[in-house]
């Protein structure tokens, strides 16, 4: 039976003490956040109050763009708009034009690319505002910690999780980390998500990350339900984070493993209560690791969407501007390709069978490990310390990652010819056994 949630908090108010210090845009956006998105503004920390797009160079070199005569930014072109490449880099370009690669990138992205990346989450329900394009999904996560963490806010991590979480939102962001029991028995431990949702005693960001790195796990479709009523009760405003690196990712069928994002189910909640925030890219969707092309996407629309994708460009202003400009232009050449969706599938399908192979060969040697369907990795524990495994192995010629949190080893299969993963599973085995 689905948890009754609690009364609705209070919608914040700009109160001046919230007020005091911001720029009048910064006051502007969160006027508007307090009366369109209540639980995005009742979120916000205190940088995330003081971040906005400022409409210095960048800005007002975009106004100029199509003038005669445009003296704003600090490039080199031919004098008419028009890039002059070194012909070292002319040469290696191939199909993009020289000004896809050499010329900046507009901040936040290239709108072609941005429209395109929305037309693919907008099919598949839920509010969502425009996306705004990332250096990679970590630089994604960095902007969610700029605006919704720091030291007055909790955050809510898996356990285990991407070690690289505690270090953007801990070391990096300076937030209360708080972690959940992510895996009990051969599923999701949903007590431990419901008690350290209910234990919240102020806004807070949780992360939400399946298919699951390190352990590789997507929650079955009663799962994926449970979760969302989770979050739904929470007792204040929540921002829940979907990341969503490895969508797509999922080698089991729909009723072992849901294989849509959560986001979608998350965004339809009361906007009093929760913001939905979405990070995926074409790292692993589109294959492309070293493009570092990623997304950070609100579930919002209208103002509310406008004033939450202004300040995560201002956020990017202050780190990295703008993503590099050929990756974008060659991502939005995939997503126009009619051909793409079946070449992803055939990739997939190369994922699958040394998923298949790894889950299959374990098993055989009787060699335990979390529960894994999906993603790129399948956790192995490990008696004593996984640090002396993975040396171990190392020596050997196998290399894995050690997850001292988990006691275990991860294995990333993705990375493994297919006629090797036997050999990978008689190696495991000589460290997994007790």
């Amino acid at each position: 039976m689905a948890a009754t949630p609690p009364v609705a908090p209070p919608r914040p108010a700009p109160a001046a003490a919230s007020l005091s210090g911001l720029d009048p845009t910064a006051q502007e956006q969160w006027a508007t956040l307090c009366d369109t998105h209540p639980a995005a503004a009742a979120c916000l920390s205190a940088r995330g109050r003081r971040l906005y797009y400022p409409r210095g160079v960048t800005a007002q070199a975009a106004e100029a763009a199509g003038c005669p005569l445009n003296a704003t930014v600090g490039q080199i072109t031919d004098g008419h708009g028009h890039a002059v490449p070194l012909p070292a880099i002319r040469e290696a370009r191939g199909p993009l034009s020289a000004e896809e690669l050499v010329l900046y990138a507009p901040q936040g992205g290239v709108r072609a690319l941005r429209s395109a990346w929305q037309e693919r989450l907008a099919a598949r329900g839920g509010p969502v505002s425009l996306p705004v394009v990332t250096c990679g999904i970590t630089h994604g996560l960095a902007t969610v910690s700029d605006l919704f963490g720091g030291p007055d806010r909790t955050v809510l991590l898996p356990a285990p999780a991407w070690g690289n979480y505690a270090h953007i939102f801990g070391r990096h962001g300076g937030a209360r980390l708080q972690s959940w029991k992510l895996i009990e028995g051969a599923g999701l431990d949903l007590g431990a998500l419901r008690a350290a949702v209910q234990g919240l005693t102020g806004p807070a960001t949780v992360l939400l990350n399946f298919p699951s790195n390190p352990v590789g796990y997507s929650p079955r479709p009663d799962e994926r339900e449970a979760i969302v009523e989770i979050i739904a009760a929470a007792p204040h405003p929540i921002v829940a984070v979907s990341d969503d690196a490895y969508l797509g990712m999922v080698w089991e069928p729909p009723e072992r493993a849901a294989s849509e994002s959560l986001f979608h189910a998350l965004s339809g909640l009361d906007p009093a209560r929760v913001l939905a925030v979405k990070l995926d890219g074409a790292t692993k969707e589109l294959f492309f690791f070293g493009g570092r092309v990623g997304f950070i996407s609100f579930g919002a629309t209208g103002p509310a969407a406008a004033a939450l994708e202004d300040k995560a460009i201002g956020a990017g202003r202050a780190t990295v501007s703008s993503a590099p400009a050929g990756s974008q232009a060659l991502v939005l050449r995939a997503l126009r390709d009619p051909d793409m969706p079946a070449h992803q599938e055939a990739l997939r399908e190369t994922i699958r069978a040394r998923y298949r192979a790894l889950r299959d060969g374990l098993a055989a040697a009787g060699v335990s490990t979390f529960p894994f369907n999906s993603a790129f990795f399948a956790l192995v524990p490990v008696p004593g310390d996984p640090e002396r495994a993975r040396r171990t192995l190392l020596a050997a010629g196998v290399g894995v990652v050690a997850v001292p949190q988990a006691q275990a080893i991860r294995v990333s299969y993705a990375s493994v010819a297919l006629d090797d993963i036997p050999q990978l599973v008689a190696a495991i085995a000589t460290v997994a056994r007790p």
